[in-house]
């Protein structure tokens, strides 16, 4: 960390931080704070989340000090109350003296022991309630221990429970009251937007029809209003007890290169290899981590060229340590598959991950041309080229879909190999292309699209590029007819439901909060394949070809495997299937088929999703189909298999009455 002249921080520093102290290491400062005279207020110690404050106290500050002072650092994460930090104090004062005095394990034994007899019910109560007490509130305490000066640190005020106006008036007790060096940690701007409650208590009283009688006690009601502060009422109370309480505030500055080198070298990994490629990435994460690390900035937003607003990075050091730890996972794939550039696959990964824990990368924007873009602003190393979706579910939902993963890496092996003008551009962004590549191969690759030989996935990057580039306006070599687009995405649906893959189809996905960025035409193309991929068009199609697969094999026994899936529909194709199964089943068989088929269908009027009109064909023809072998039986004859197709005639009538009901009260409730 840089030293500055008293000119240097005349010319750097913003009016508005006329209460920063930086000429000095932030450890030094704090150092010459502590060893002040009587100071008149306490000292503000203000950084982001993340930064390394607690670290900083805990190591640097108490190291720096272990000669002349008693560092108790108390943190006021989800406080309440005025008490429980008057306790936590008195708490970490006895703890530090116990271990002074070497009898930190004594007091822990007892604290034990302690536990133990206020569970014992037979003991006297007297007893167990003494049991039961902080031994602390007997302790006293001072500003001194061992002939050290006790130096009171309070972490996390901006997670304090407790408005900041209140925790600063206890903490001003100590500071003004008991004469403590007193240092506050905090992330300043986290604790200016807090919003106070002002509590009036007023007396509502019920006055006697005689007019001189007294009001009596109890026939007052006594009503609590409360009463939002207004933001400027609020900003005003804080900027007050903070005038009164903080002698003058120090912005922690980390030494990012010490930091990013520190979390490097002392991270464990399973792997070697892996290590000694995260030591040789350090110095490209330094600079993703912190880019502005020489800049001393105090704020939560930066100007960019033409003096615009930007937001300002997040350098959260746990959020880094996270990413290196969590990247082994997808290092591993990447490396069985050959990949190249693994640094910049890192420095992606990084990215997302500090932005998402930073609240910058959301839930359900992840797979498309604008998801990324805050990401991609934020931190400029953070290239989509070199991310997978299934990794950004991981990170934003916790789920590892090893199989979407892998069908993603052959993916971008695909598109790495690509060689010609048509390929490249059905597998990259019409960003990172070359202008010739495109004017070659543009012609030929929109043939390709209308012909159906696409993929999905490919469609939906052609609906992002046509979006990109009339977003960037520019000209492409040709109009689209996104009419002959929609004929080659039915064709290759019709293709995919010939064979319909296991696990998941599609991969490249639009958020609906996107849909303001594409034309009709662009997001009809784009719904074409989502309802088909990723609705219930798909599950039911696949539904539909394991009953025709397994009634086809199985006969009476498919049942079991397909009794229990969702049917949008009974067509004429399961129709058919269904009467060449039956028909081929001996007379047991027959018994059995008819009571599943009606418990299936029958059940499956209940669903909104089933189409009654389609379905009451499909019962028909099934119902022909059998009407055509009892047709075929010679007259006089008649055996337990012709019975048994009887009774099946019998149960599909029934079904179809009830499935016409069915249409009428649905039909009758449109109508109202």
């Amino acid at each position: 960390m840089r030293l500055l002249s008293h000119e240097d921080k005349a010319n750097i520093l913003a009016p508005d931080w006329k209460e920063a102290t930086i000429l000095m290491k932030t450890v030094d400062e704090l150092v010459y704070y502590c060893h002040e005279c009587e100071p008149v207020g306490a000292l503000l110690l203000s950084g982001e989340w993340g930064c390394g404050k607690t670290h900083l106290i805990e190591h640097e500050l108490k190291n720096a000090l272990a000669d002349t002072s008693v560092v108790l650092r108390i943190s006021l994460f989800g406080m309440t109350l005025p008490e429980e930090i008057h306790i936590a104090v008195r708490r970490e004062w006895m703890t530090e003296y116990c271990k002074i005095k070497g009898v930190d394990k004594v007091a822990k034994k007892i604290g034990q022991g302690k536990k133990w007899l206020s569970r014992m019910d037979f003991l006297p109560e007297w007893l167990r309630g003494i049991a039961k007490t902080d031994a602390s509130v007997f302790f006293p305490i001072s500003k001194e221990m061992d002939g050290k000066d006790v130096i009171l640190v309070f972490d996390d005020l901006e997670r304090c429970r407790m408005s900041s106006v209140d925790v600063l008036g206890v903490i001003n007790d100590y500071c003004e009251n008991q004469h403590y060096h007193t240092i506050i940690v905090a992330n300043q701007a986290k604790i200016k937007g807090q919003r106070g409650i002002t509590k009036i208590t007023g007396e509502i009283q019920q006055v006697p029809v005689e007019s001189d009688a007294r009001i009596s006690e109890n026939k007052k009601a006594m009503i609590k209003v409360d009463i939002p502060v207004q933001p400027e009422q609020a900003e005003l109370s804080y900027a007050e007890i903070k005038e009164k309480i903080i002698q003058r505030t120090v912005y922690y500055l980390p030494d990012y290169e010490n930091i990013v080198h520190a979390v490097i070298a002392t991270a464990k990994f399973q792997d070697a290899q892996y290590r000694e490629f995260i030591i040789s990435c350090e110095g490209g994460l330094l600079e993703l981590f912190a880019p502005d690390r020489d800049d001393l900035k105090f704020e939560n937003s930066q100007s960019d060229d033409k003096g615009q607003s930007r937001p300002t990075p997040p350098h959260n050091i746990r959020s880094l340590k996270c990413a290196i730890k969590d990247f082994y996972r997808l290092y591993s794939i990447l490396q069985k598959n050959d990949f190249s550039d693994l640094d910049k696959w890192l420095y992606s990964f990084t990215s997302y991950v500090i932005a998402y824990k930073a609240g910058i990368a959301g839930a359900g924007d992840y797979g498309t041309l604008f998801s990324d873009r805050d990401v991609r602003k934020m931190y400029p190393a953070f290239q989509s080229n070199y991310t997978i979706n299934g990794v950004k579910q991981w990170v934003l939902n916790g789920v590892w879909n090893e199989n979407a993963i892998t069908s993603e890496i052959e993916i971008i092996k695909k598109r790495n190999n690509a060689q010609s003008a048509p390929e490249i551009i059905k597998s990259n962004r019409i960003m990172d292309i070359d202008d010739a590549v495109i004017h070659e191969g543009f012609a030929d690759f929109l043939r390709i699209a209308y012909d159906g030989n696409l993929t999905l996935d490919e469609y939906v990057l052609l609906i992002e590029n046509s979006c990109w580039a009339r977003s960037c306006k520019c000209d492409l070599p040709l109009p689209i007819d996104w009419e002959k687009v929609q004929t080659g995405i039915g064709l290759r649906i019709a293709e995919i439901k010939k064979a319909p893959p296991e696990g998941q189809l599609l991969f490249s996905t639009i958020s609906e909060t996107q849909r303001s960025n594409f034309t009709n035409e662009e997001w009809s193309a784009y719904e074409l394949i989502s309802k088909f991929a990723l609705g219930d068009e798909l599950i039911f199609y696949r539904n539909k070809k394991l009953y025709i697969d397994k009634i086809r094999e199985l006969g009476s026994s498919a049942f079991m495997f397909i009794e229990n899936k969702r049917y949008d529909v009974f067509d004429e194709e399961m129709a058919t299937a269904t009467a060449q199964a039956f028909s081929k089943e001996n007379n047991a068989g027959k018994n059995q088929f008819i009571s599943n088929f009606k418990n299936l269908w029958e059940i499956r009027i209940q669903s909104s999703d089933i189409r009654i009109e389609d379905s009451i064909k499909g019962f028909h023809l099934l119902k022909a189909y059998l009407q055509e072998v009892l047709a075929k039986v010679p007259q006089g004859k008649r055996d337990f298999s012709i019975v048994h197709t009887e009774r099946f005639v019998i149960i599909l009538n029934k079904l179809i009455d009830i499935y016409k009901e069915e249409l009428s009260k649905r039909e009758g409730f449109q109508d109202t």
